[in-house]
């Protein structure tokens, strides 16, 4: 029997093998990297036709990687938005051989999209800056790729979509609601950033009636979490990469209202903290959840009053804040709902 087993084992693998060598080759492991980005760059901007760069980082080494450039080339619909809107890079990354520093430098250049496995997608916009990191996962289908979401991810991040040069109009477009996040707090600079950036939204006649509190405390975020799992195992137990009741996220905005009633001017308050947020790498999900969770627990009161919100005010929602870790597709928008009145 293991006689059967190892056989049936050797023979997969010699077949897989096969299956890779008749793949083409397509990341030349000669040539600098970088270098072949800023030619990249150096060529749309010439040619005037708007197009972006999208670098397919991987290498030779990766059978996924080959298959999709495989998949890419010999399906006519995909080499044709490819051709139409991008220029499209092999971008061989490969840290054994080209040494620590070198492909350090190469992936703090695209954004660190390592973290999403390989193949991983980086669109540039004309100037060479991150404008989105996709995770491949997403457009596989069986042992190969989607047409269908890859063409969605390529006309998501064309140049009609994504290329606007208005930065607020593309922070807007590019926003996702996060759920996934990275062990890393941000920065206390940022989060005061976000702060501001929310208590600089418009309000009726100027009242403010807005209370925000940034959390950077762990311990407040792991003794309500502590709460929560105590109070629903069952759904914990459903999530197995549970670690806190914020999305994970580690750091979270609290915004209280009067009565905690929500208001425009509380959501405009939130949607000034998301864009900012965007512009500086971050995601973020508005959470209502925890705080229906925080206002029918009577344990989390001195979480609350560790808050000192203003009398009569009470969490309005939660800002999950943190640095993403995954790459979202847009959901579409229905334009129909848009109609003009002349």
């Amino acid at each position: 029997m293991k006689k059967t087993i190892l056989s049936l084992l050797l023979v997969l693998a010699t077949t897989l093998a096969s299956a890779q060598a008749q793949l083409k080759r397509v990341y030349n492991e000669n040539t600098d990297p970088m270098a072949q980005i800023d030619s990249a760059l150096a060529a749309v901007r010439a040619d005037g036709s708007g197009r972006l760069v999208l670098c397919q980082v991987g290498g030779n080494w990766c059978p996924w990687c080959l298959r999709f450039a495989d998949f890419a080339t010999r399906d006519a619909d995909i080499a044709k938005t490819l051709a139409d809107n991008f220029a499209y890079l092999h971008v061989n990354y490969n840290p054994r051989k080209d040494g620590g520093e070198r492909a350090k430098s190469l992936m703090q250049r695209l954004g660190n999209p390592a973290r999403f496995g390989f193949p991983v997608f980086v669109v540039l916009d004309q100037g060479g800056n991150v404008l989105h990191i996709q995770d491949s996962s997403f457009l596989e289908e069986g042992q190969g790729y989607s047409k269908e979401k890859t063409l969605r991810f390529l006309n998501a991040w064309s140049p009609k979509v994504a290329g606007e040069t208005n930065d607020v109009v593309r922070a807007i477009k590019a926003r996702r609601s996060v759920h996934r996040y990275l062990d890393r707090p941000v920065e206390h600079d940022k989060l005061a950033l976000l702060a501001q950036a929310g208590i600089d939204a418009p309000s009726g006649m100027n009242s403010q009636p807005w209370a925000v509190r940034v959390v950077e405390s762990k311990e407040w975020i792991d003794g309500l979490t502590a709460l929560f799992r105590k109070a629903n195992p069952d759904q914990v137990k459903r999530d197995p990469n549970f670690k806190n009741m914020f999305r994970n996220a580690p750091n979270v905005i609290c915004v209280a209202t009067p009565e905690g009633e929500p208001s425009v001017d509380a959501g405009m308050m939130g949607e000034n903290m998301m864009l900012v947020a965007q512009s500086l790498g971050l995601g973020t999900c508005c959470l209502g959840g925890p705080v229906r969770f925080l206002h029918v627990t009577p344990e989390c009161k001195p979480f609350i009053d560790q808050l000192h919100l203003p009398e009569g005010y009470a969490i309005c929602y939660i800002l999950a804040v943190g640095y993403p870790d995954e790459a979202l597709e847009a959901k579409p928008r229905d334009a129909g709902k848009i109609q003009f009145v002349k």
